[in-house]
């Protein structure tokens, strides 16, 4: 389990070779101010990204998803009410990455399918942010990353292997 305070924002990455990825994490934080967030990011670098997770954001706790390619989108799916843990699954295939949530880790939903380059090295990562406030508490546990094979990818790993 990694946890800490989030004051302003804090990623943590691993690097990724591959074309197809599974990326599983449930967060719990106890979100409060203006746009408190926590989740995953998968970065092709810093102006293309997705991050994904859960948020705090006028008043309403959302399940949100960005996607960045020089500029960004934002998608949001509202929440009743706040809940304890959340999952979040992203695959990657070939150039396209599904992302799905759970709350209970058995059934999912997707929640956003989002273009991002094929056959690119991507960082995968847990974040948490806070741009107002006085920061939150937020805990990820059971991060993980599933190499899904296929002969694309096999073939990409074997002419890119280090």
């Amino acid at each position: 389990m990694v946890s800490g305070h989030c004051t302003k924002g804090f990623a943590r990455f691993g690097t990724v070779k591959d074309g197809i990825s599974k990326f599983l994490e449930p967060p719990k934080a106890n979100l409060r101010y203006g746009a408190d967030q926590a989740g995953m990011t998968i970065r092709l670098d810093y102006e293309n990204y997705i991050k994904t997770g859960i948020e705090f954001f006028d008043g309403k706790y959302n399940l949100s998803t960005v996607v960045a390619h020089t500029t960004s989108d934002w998608s949001v799916i509202a929440l009743d009410r706040p809940v304890e843990y959340i999952w979040i699954k992203a695959i990657r295939r070939h150039d396209a990455v599904e992302i799905f949530y759970s709350f209970d880790d058995i059934e999912y939903h997707m929640m956003r399918n989002a273009w991002m380059e094929a056959n690119h090295p991507v960082k995968i990562g847990m974040f948490a942010a806070c741009p107002d406030g006085d920061g939150f508490k937020a805990a990820f546990s059971d991060f993980q990353v599933t190499h899904l094979p296929d002969a694309v990818r096999s073939e990409w790993l074997k002419r890119n292997s280090e």
